[in-house]
């Protein structure tokens, strides 16, 4: 197996036999024990995708989900969630762990994060053609209509920062994207890698990252316990992933098995798009 010896050098320096005796309830010696990872997922291109036909699941998340079983040798469990309950899954050990979860202090007060994203996400438009849109000060324009969901992160950005330009909120992604189709919005204001799902189904306008970047980072969550192993395997085997390039991998076979050429879309890597370190 691929992985299994990035698992084995990591756990190598993590793993005492005191640690072990220590705290036999942990989520790592229940992994080990069970041979099993109990991993959540929750509908959200790209992230995670299920297919209705055949309810296989797709996406960064469940391409993740399978390498760190691989690495740790033990077989993998895909239980499904919403975004809303992943922190209650955590908890109740429903599951494991939740990849691609936002990293906010209000979720860090109750769950432990790896520390080590495996995604990054710029707030972007998805601007008609003719526009060229390249900082947000040229988006504070009142001849501008950004549509945007409503009481999202978003929507709190262009309350603070755009308020000069003209706002349409809607309480879904698929309102937005008809405001667009339209033409009553002049663009779309969401994080990149939704966008870049929504413009394979609009089929025009272009997606830039205006400047001063705006960065969302995606990390795993997984159950905070005094016994961190498992936390700090996390974070070695994690950062690997998305250094390697792995995350990005995972992410372009995705937009592929979609119809998308990843080749028109900013990466995941933030490097990629932006020099912020």
């Amino acid at each position: 197996m691929k992985y299994a010896v990035l698992a084995l050098g990591i756990a190598a320096g993590l793993v005492g036999p005191a640690d072990r005796a220590s705290a036999q309830a942990s989520t790592w010696d229940k992994i080990q024990s069970d041979k099993v990872i109990k991993v959540g997922v929750a509908q959200a291109e790209p992230w995670f995708f299920k297919d209705p036909a055949t309810g296989q699941w797709t996406g960064i998340g469940p391409s993740y989900a399978a390498a760190l079983a691989e690495a740790m040798g033990v077989k993998l469990e895909l239980v499904e969630v919403t975004w809303g309950t992943a922190i209650a899954a955590l908890q109740s050990s429903k599951i494991d762990l939740m990849p691609l979860l936002n990293i906010t202090p209000k979720r860090a007060l109750t769950v432990d994060y790896g520390n080590a994203p495996l995604a990054y996400s710029g707030l972007a438009l998805l601007q008609r053609d003719g526009l060229e849109i390249k900082t947000w000060d040229q988006a504070n324009d009142p001849n501008l209509t950004i549509a945007v969901p409503h009481g999202a992160s978003e929507d709190q950005f262009v309350t603070t920062y755009l308020s000069k330009a003209k706002v349409l909120r809607f309480p879904s992604y698929a309102e937005q994207l008809t405001a667009f189709q339209n033409g009553n919005a002049d663009a779309v204001l969401l994080y990149h890698p939704t966008l870049a799902v929504m413009h394979s189904r609009v089929g025009k306008g272009t997606i830039t990252i205006p400047t001063p970047y705006h960065i969302d980072s995606s990390d795993v969550a997984v159950r905070r316990e005094p016994d961190k192993t498992f936390r700090d395997f996390l974070s070695v085997a994690d950062g690997y992933f998305y250094n390697t390039g792995k995350t990005q991998e995972w992410y372009e076979a995705f937009l592929k098995s979609r119809g998308m050429d990843p080749s028109g879309v900013p990466g995941i890597q933030r490097e990629a798009w932006t020099s912020a370190k």
